[in-house]
């Protein structure tokens, strides 16, 4: 039987900012074409502006050719890396990245999408301080602080990671993402007590996402609270998966040393 999961919601929940000015610029607003080949045809602003409602596939082959076409363009180089971290391709997007920055780095929104990549390529240490900067230098961004409490959380400085939470959770109150990732952060930490209310109130938020049920009915089964924890598991999962998944709790309960088996946050 496959591994459950402890969801953080790192990676869904933060976005690239789009301002202007203090080296937070929009991509489509620093375009450089010095770089493209001889004759290479003018960018095409209607096709990148269309391409937007297109699945994933389609995005990152269409901003492939654009990021092959116009090498020192910022808005190719970030829309195709920030299409491959979408589309699932989380090395190749931090690499994409990371060749930019080369050329752009002061950007924010590409130092965004590297550090995000990184973070889904479970490489926490690489993006540990890519988002401390841009925790710094935007003192209102609840969601570099979101990530950097991920990537915290993925090296094991489960107190830190809860600070980094604390504070998103002042600019962005009761924010269920943020709220869910750091009652996994107990979960990580052994402590499915501690988690249990905070993802309770996770829960009780308007937009809960499914990981927010998914990681309480987890807190409440480890604690032996396995009718309510069956409950949970199936607002989401069909009933056989939610009773096979309760049965694996039934024996991790029986185990704590196995409860690193719950697995490494995605």
């Amino acid at each position: 039987m496959s591994r459950l999961l402890l969801a953080l919601l790192a990676a869904a929940s933060v976005t690239a900012c789009a301002t202007n000015g203090d080296g937070s610029s929009a991509a489509s607003s620093a375009i450089d074409t010095s770089g493209a080949p001889q004759g290479a045809r003018p960018v095409d602003r209607h096709a990148r502006a269309a391409v937007e409602r297109e699945d994933m596939l389609t995005q990152m082959a269409f901003w492939a050719g654009e990021y092959q076409t116009f090498p020192n363009d910022l808005e190719a180089a970030q829309k195709f890396a920030e299409s491959l971290r979408r589309g699932g391709r989380a090395d190749r997007a931090a690499q994409v990245a990371g060749e930019a920055l080369g050329r752009f780095p002061s950007d924010r929104p590409l130092l965004n999408t590297y550090a995000l990549a990184q973070l889904a390529a479970h490489k926490p240490q690489e993006a540990l301080r890519p988002l401390a900067v841009l925790a710094q230098a935007e003192p209102q961004n609840w969601r570099a602080r979101n990530a950097l409490g991920a990537a915290l959380d993925q090296l094991g400085r489960f107190q830190e990671a809860r600070r980094a939470y604390a504070e998103a959770l002042t600019l962005q109150p009761n924010d269920a993402g943020i709220l869910t990732n750091m009652g996994v952060s107990h979960l990580m930490e052994g402590d499915p007590e501690g988690a249990e209310p905070i993802l309770r109130q996770a829960v009780a938020q308007p937009s809960a996402p499914p990981q927010a049920r998914q990681n309480l009915a987890i807190a409440l089964a480890l604690q032996g609270k396995f009718s309510e924890a069956e409950q949970l598991e199936r607002v989401d999962l069909p009933p056989a998966q939610a009773q096979a998944n309760i049965a694996y709790l039934r024996e991790l309960l029986n185990d704590p040393r196995r409860w690193g088996d719950l697995g490494r946050p995605g």
